[in-house]
């Protein structure tokens, strides 16, 4: 039972962290498994068959939850592109308040204040401008509709790591740091591609979109989980208030990725009054959403 109970709460926090602007570690937290996961993704080899023991089922569940929720998220994205980038946005906006409590934390009472909202407007720049500049991925050629090339593998290994990285610390949004990779709709149009794969399997040529994706993907995930984690958690130790204001801005500069993103307005002809009131409830919603979700974490730690 107690396995059991590990699988629904670990497909709870996969399916959250598909969503961006909400953290599957802050629901890792209310579940009050966020600390045995952090030990047990540390001591993994040192201590493997305990580690294992946890790891396996809430992976198990993460991966249930990915997939389901995925699809779910992909099916928005395609029939109502505006209004789901709305929502999108309404739970990034929403999780502004509690990152800025964490990065309020540690700061000095004659601290000056400028600096860090210097950091916070320069992250949020760099990621608007990286949105408008970035060139297009890859040299190859096509594979099974995706266009692979070495700048599409390093984007993705890239993204994998930093998502994986992102998604240990409460608050943050793996599915967010995704987009600003430019990555969130191959992401979601792969696991609802994965779906498809499971109802017939001896589709080689789908598995094959899925694999080329899916491997740098993978590869990434696990060193951002093995390696980045750390790295963040020693800029957290080291300049808490700094890595959270730059935080700050890189989740506001997502804000205009979300709806600079012609995958946006992919399923709307014309933006029709109506198309935009259902677009600012969306938002509304959204942000409701992740404000309660981070009123939460702030009364369960």
């Amino acid at each position: 039972m107690t396995y059991l109970f590990l699988v629904l709460k670990g497909m709870v926090v996969g399916g959250a962290n598909v969503m961006p602007g909400v953290s599957g570690a802050t629901l890792a937290v209310i579940f009050r498994i966020y600390d045995r996961l952090i030990a047990s993704i540390n001591e993994l080899f040192s201590n493997m068959k305990e580690s294992l023991k946890f790891l396996v089922p809430v992976g198990i569940g993460m991966v249930v939850g990915i997939i389901a929720a995925g699809g779910i998220v992909d099916f928005f994205l395609v029939r109502f592109s505006l209004q789901t980038g709305g929502f999108i946005a309404g739970l990034m906006a929403g999780s502004m308040p509690f990152i800025h409590r964490q990065s309020m934390q540690k700061i000095p009472e004659d601290a000056a204040m400028l600096k860090y909202y210097v950091i916070a407007v320069a992250a949020a720049a760099f990621i608007i401008l990286l949105t408008i500049f970035a060139p297009d991925s890859g040299a190859a050629g096509e594979t099974a509709g995706v266009f692979l090339g070495a700048g599409l593998i390093v984007q993705l290994f890239a993204g994998g790591a930093f998502a994986a990285a992102a998604m240990v610390i409460p608050g943050i949004s793996g599915a967010m740091v995704l987009m600003l990779f430019g990555l969130y709709p191959l992401a979601m149009r792969t696991i609802s591609n994965i779906r498809e794969y499971l109802m017939s399997p001896a589709d080689l040529e789908l598995l094959m979109e899925i694999v080329i994706v899916v491997a740098p993907l993978g590869v990434g995930i696990v060193a951002g989980i093995l390696l980045g984690s750390k790295l963040i958690a020693w800029f957290l130790a080291k300049y808490h208030s700094a890595t959270y204001f730059a935080i700050m801005g890189l989740v506001l500069g997502t804000v205009f990725v979300v709806f600079s993103n012609p995958d946006t307005y992919q399923s709307h002809d014309e933006i029709t009054g109506a198309l935009v009131v259902f677009t600012v409830i969306a938002f509304v919603v959204g942000m409701v959403t992740s404000l309660v979700l981070g009123k939460k974490e702030a009364d369960s730690i």
